[in-house]
């Protein structure tokens, strides 16, 4: 179709008003931004790797999508004040309660088969009913996110079956029932159906949701969690082939980081928008970090899950400040690496000394990457501290004195474990 620059339907009437949409769009908005801060409190939580995988990658995925949202919803003759708000109590309950998913299989089922089909099925309604030249920006907008929540929604349904088959988790069903209650007491994600006069109750979400004291790691399929470095069991003899094992494996333990980031993403609800965006963003890329470290053990043929998993990023600062956890982070281990050159040696080793062709290239991103977390760290501790950039460089480098007192000592204990049982 030439005409109209191959929009179709140009003469039909849709069904959204400019008043209308703006009212709609929020509550897409307020969904992903919801779905957000579940997944980031929900991650330390969750035991399965791919599941905790996931929820790092569709927790930027949300943050993209409500920031696009975000962008159109004042287009529409809308005050941008409405964009703090949450438009509808029924669709707040269902958040609240879906954070108190209380193992794998619940937080995956309640995500990936009730609340993103959910969202999907409004979204491909709203496309094909709106007027399509007037709604042209929103139809952009959601098309985009569409073809995220199809990926999202495959990759979800299929984990659940997994954790279905392994019978170690009691039926969901209640559950999503009940998540699904709420949907249609909200008169469906778009408030298109009719609503309920009849209020749903609380179930579990009568206390506040909080984040775990320590990450888990599912003990059925990987190794104990340990705060201390432990590479693998059989790394090569070579000095060389022994540090490109344990690179390969510091790599693999970034998860740790992103249950840190995540749980200060979780814990600042007053923060400005732009600050979750980043942190969804710092969240995701620590992830694929993560998966650098997996994918290039997996390529050599190591078994990384049975051995121990290191967790103490998280574990050693849970208890903190959010502003002192981000600060270890971001300006303690991130801008530190930038300063004493670590990750341009790192890229540069496995390009020059071990010649490893798929090291070299995650190191080259993962420096690329810790670039631009140290400039969040910048941007933001100072405004969670509320304090000078120089005051926070001396907060972090306390906080990382503190933590290495701790990992030292759990090294030290598990090396005297380990020559124990030999």
């Amino acid at each position: 179709m030439i005409s109209y620059t191959g929009i179709h339907k140009p003469y039909d009437i849709g069904e959204y008003s400019v008043e209308r949409n703006a009212k709609v769009l929020q509550r897409y908005r307020f969904m992903h931004e919801g779905l957000l801060r579940v997944m980031a409190g929900q991650l330390p939580a969750r035991g399965d790797w791919d599941l905790k995988l996931g929820l790092c990658r569709h927790m930027y995925e949300n943050a993209e999508a409500a920031n696009a949202l975000r962008g159109r919803i004042p287009e529409l003759r809308t005050s941008s004040a409405v964009l703090g708000k949450e438009p509808d109590a029924v669709l707040s309950l269902l958040i609240d309660e879906l954070i108190h998913a209380e193992n794998d299989l619940e937080l995956t089922a309640g995500i990936y088969a009730v609340v993103k089909p959910a969202l999907l099925e409004t979204y491909r309604r709203h496309m094909a009913t709106t007027q399509q030249i007037v709604d042209q920006p929103t139809l952009r907008i959601l098309r985009t996110i569409v073809l995220d929540l199809e990926e999202q929604v495959t990759w979800g349904c299929e984990l659940q079956r997994m954790l279905e088959d392994s019978g170690v988790f009691p039926a969901h069903e209640p559950f999503t029932d009940r998540l699904r209650s709420y949907i249609a007491a909200a008169g469906g994600i778009d408030s298109s159906l009719p609503k309920t006069t009849e209020l749903p109750p609380r179930e579990r979400s009568t206390e506040p949701y909080r984040l775990p004291l320590r990450s888990v790691r599912d003990p059925r399929t990987m190794g104990p969690v340990t705060w201390a470095r432990t590479s693998m069991s059989n790394a090569p003899d070579d000095e060389m082939g022994r540090r490109v094992v344990a690179t390969m494996r510091v790599r693999q333990e970034e998860m740790t980081a992103c249950e840190l980031v995540s749980g200060v993403l979780y814990s600042q609800r007053q923060m400005p928008w732009s600050f979750h965006r980043d942190l969804a963003r710092h969240v995701w890329d620590e992830a694929r970090h993560a998966m650098f470290g997996q994918a290039a053990l997996e390529a050599e043929g190591y078994d990384w899950k049975k051995e121990p998993q290191y967790t103490s990023d998280y574990d050693v600062n849970e208890h903190k400040l959010p502003g002192a956890q981000y600060a270890w982070l971001s300006i303690g281990i991130e801008e530190g690496a930038m300063v004493s050159n670590g990750k341009k040696k790192e890229f540069e080793y496995f390009r020059d000394e071990a010649k490893h062709p798929l090291m070299q290239q995650f190191q080259d991103y993962d420096w690329a990457d810790e670039v631009v977390h140290a400039n969040l760290g910048r941007k933001w501790v100072p405004e969670l501290l509320e304090e000078e950039i120089a005051f926070v460089r001396e907060v972090a480098k306390k906080e990382l004195d503190h933590f290495w007192s701790e990992v030292n000592k759990a090294t030290e204990q598990w090396r005297a474990s380990k020559a124990g049982n030999e």
